[in-house]
């Protein structure tokens, strides 16, 4: 059987807690308003959890937020932050790195669902490279984040932390908030492109402003359409007419995403496209009433079409019907002067 060291009680100051260099700070974020609120009228309820290092400093395990919020938030000198005292519980320097962090994944919220892929993802590397491997990873660590135990994902989001982290290097900036915001499942259509259509595809998710089934059905038409095309994405994403949607800046995220999607599909499927163009074209000429809507099969599998009637009185309905009698008469004489 496992002897494990003996932890203990301690109240620490905050100059001997380290924050910079512990490899737990797993989430970074703010306290939430109920947690804020507790914290204001009881002062800390439990203590942070460290782990003794050398020269007498601690570094911390769990307990970050409220770290940095009684300890940034006060107006005090930073004498006295240093001097600020805290309850923790001390795990001792004996206990091996892969031990702590197993230690940390039971400190996790259990209300939790929405993990940011880029966080989990790193999660899982710093496993990776404290001796787990990718079977242990899958079964121990994925169901905190909400996610089935499987290799195949532990596989691609560690592939996908190492291209993130090239990307950073080599463009000398931090992720996006849009980026680091997307789910796991989110994140796994940008293993598609390749390291150097990387920039670009980071830059899209910072213009769309989506995320979701939406984000990733948006980055299944790209890779489609550039493998049809035999481009790359870089080269797609600058076509003049993408570059046209980009540049309206008045634009609202919901119908920048419309136009970009709508466009990228012309090119995925061109008789599709050809025919919902024809078909709004002879909508325009049947000039309906307003409260009248015709409307196709989305992919036009069948003839049929539906004409949708908004009507508040008999005598509106009459109107619309003696509308459609006149309408189908003129169709009527210009098909025979054709």
């Amino acid at each position: 059987m496992k002897i494990t060291p003996a932890w203990n009680f301690s109240t620490l100051t905050a100059g001997q807690i380290e924050t910079d260099e512990t490899p737990f700070d797993w989430f970074p974020g703010t306290l939430s308003e109920n947690e804020l609120n507790s914290i204001k009228d009881n002062g800390i309820l439990l203590p942070l959890l460290v782990q003794a290092v050398a020269d007498s400093k601690y570094l911390l395990v769990d307990g970050f937020k409220r770290f940095s919020w009684l300890t940034s938030a006060t107006e005090v000198s930073p004498q006295k932050e240093l001097t600020a005292q805290f309850p923790c519980l001390v795990i001792p320097e004996s206990v091996m790195l892969s031990d702590v962090a197993k230690i940390r994944l039971q400190t996790l919220p259990t209300v939790e669902s929405n993990f940011s892929g880029v966080h989990v993802s790193r999660v899982l590397k710093l496993f990776w490279e404290n001796g787990f491997s990718k079977d242990e990873i899958a079964g121990l660590v994925l169901p905190y984040f909400g996610q089935k135990s499987s290799v195949k994902l532990v596989r691609q989001l560690l592939d996908l932390v190492e291209k993130l982290a090239v990307l950073e290097q080599q463009q000398q900036f931090s992720l996006p908030a849009s980026i680091m915001r997307l789910a796991c499942e989110d994140l796994l259509p940008l293993l598609n492109f390749s390291q150097n259509e990387f920039p670009c595809v980071v830059s899209l998710a910072e213009k769309m402003e989506v995320r979701g089934k939406k984000w990733r059905n948006l980055l299944q038409v790209l890779d489609e359409v550039r493998r049809l095309k035999q481009l790359s994405a870089v080269e797609v994403l600058n076509f003049p007419e993408i570059l046209e949607i980009f540049g309206r800046t008045s634009l609202q995220a919901p119908v920048r995403y419309r136009l970009l999607k709508q466009q990228l599909e012309a090119w995925r499927y061109p008789e599709l496209s050809d025919l919902r163009q024809r078909f709004e074209q002879g909508r325009q000429r049947l000039k309906l009433a307003p409260r009248m809507s015709l409307e196709s099969e989305t992919f036009f599998e069948n003839d049929d079409l539906t004409l949708t009637l908004k009507i508040r009185s008999s005598e509106e309905l009459r109107k619309h019907l003696k509308f459609l009698e006149q309408g189908s008469a003129e169709l009527s004489a210009e098909k025979s002067q054709e």
